[in-house]
C-alpha cells in the first residue's frame, strides 16, 4: 500500500493515539478521494484497519473526538463507519493547511 506524505503523517498520529490505549494497528487498505469546498482543499480517506492489543472499542469510541496532530493538515472529520471484531473502517476528512 502506497502512502503519500499526508497519509503517513495521519498514520503516525493514529499510531500514537492507539499506543496511548495499549493498541497497535495495521492498515489493510486505503482509498483516497479528492475533496474541496469554496475555501478548503483536502482528501477524504477510507482506511481499513486490523487492531491488536488493549480495548479497541474504547479507542474507536474516543477517536472521533480526539484532536489528532497531523503536521500541515487538519483532521476535519473522523468517523468510525464499521467495526467487526479486531477490524475497523475509518472515514477521515484531511484538509490541507
Amino acid at each position: 500500500m502506497h502512502m503519500t506524505l499526508p497519509h503517513r503523517r495521519l498514520h503516525r498520529a493514529l499510531a500514537a493515539s492507539a499506543a496511548c490505549h495499549g493498541l497497535t494497528f495495521h492498515p489493510l487498505g486505503l482509498h483516497e478521494r479528492p475533496w474541496s469546498s469554496a475555501t478548503f482543499t483536502g482528501v477524504r480517506l477510507t482506511i481499513d484497519l486490523a487492531i491488536a492489543g488493549g480495548d479497541a472499542a474504547a479507542w474507536l469510541d474516543a477517536l472521533p473526538e480526539e484532536d489528532l496532530p497531523v503536521p500541515a493538515a487538519i483532521v476535519a472529520d473522523l468517523i468510525v463507519t464499521r467495526r467487526r471484531g479486531d477490524r475497523a473502517t475509518l472515514e477521515v476528512l484531511l484538509l490541507e493547511q
